[in-house]
């Protein structure tokens, strides 16, 4: 059996100054969590200069679902991350000069010893990432940006400090053999299917404007190929009957 496959790459999209953008089922939105203010500041007091606790609100305009989100913090090279856990919009009131009215709020809050932080934020940013683990959904509160949409708070030694936050980009995972659109994995003690052809593809959809659609087909196929031959001997002169022998 032969298997072939055209390569799979995931689409990351820039979209900090975007007003909104399509979060698909499987999709991570990243958010660059810089730590230079919190650390000048706590130089200044003669804190440890790596916070011990990182907070973050993302608003965003009023949805019927809630959603269903992991958030995670990450070390700018992904060697180190540490999980918010399950989290999901919930209802909130927002005043600003652009609007004011009700919103859907997305909040977390994770701690860190020191030893931690200083993984996560001591040779570059870290990056607040939220997958999407439910329905697809829009976010974003126009007319601000979804850069503007995030507040970012570092603690630590007693100390608080707000933190802008950095680049905003979209990631639109490509299906996967392991599981994902378009794809079903199977147990391994499934019985084996019979050598018919098969295909599975994928359609990813990545909002903000633009649609790109990536179709990944993978075929297989198995042919078996056979001879069967009979010897046949006269009944007359032997007592045996005749004999068959497949050979593939």
């Amino acid at each position: 059996m032969i298997l072939s496959a055209l390569p799979l790459v995931a689409d990351t999209t820039i979209v900090s100054s975007d007003v909104s953008a399509l979060f698909g089922t499987g999709d991570a939105l990243s958010i660059t969590v810089p730590s230079r203010s919190f650390s000048s500041e706590a130089a200044i007091f003669r804190l440890p200069v790596y916070p011990t606790e990182v907070q973050f609100t993302f608003v965003s305009a009023v949805e019927n679902s809630p959603g269903q989100f992991q958030a995670s913090l990450e070390s700018g090279d992904d060697s180190v991350s540490v999980s918010f856990g399950a989290l999901s919009f919930l209802p909130g009131t927002f005043q600003g000069s652009s609007y004011s009215g009700p919103i859907s709020v997305l909040t977390g809050s994770v701690q860190l010893t020191e030893a931690l932080s200083q993984q996560l934020f001591g040779s570059s940013a870290a990056v607040l990432v939220l997958l999407n683990a439910g329905p697809a959904v829009t976010v974003g509160l126009s007319p601000y940006s979804l850069q503007q949409d995030v507040n970012l708070t570092l603690e630590g030694g007693g100390l608080t400090v707000g933190a802008l936050p950095g680049e905003v980009t979209l990631t639109d995972p490509p299906p996967s053999l392991g599981g994902g659109a378009g794809f079903t994995q199977l147990d391994s003690s499934d019985p084996p299917d019979p050598p018919t052809p098969e295909a599975d593809s994928g359609l990813l959809m990545l909002g903000g404007g633009a649609l790109l659609c990536v179709l990944a087909t993978l075929r297989k196929s198995r042919l078996a190929r056979g001879a069967e031959g009979a010897l046949e001997r006269d009944a007359d002169k032997l007592a045996a009957g005749s004999h068959a022998s497949l050979l593939e």
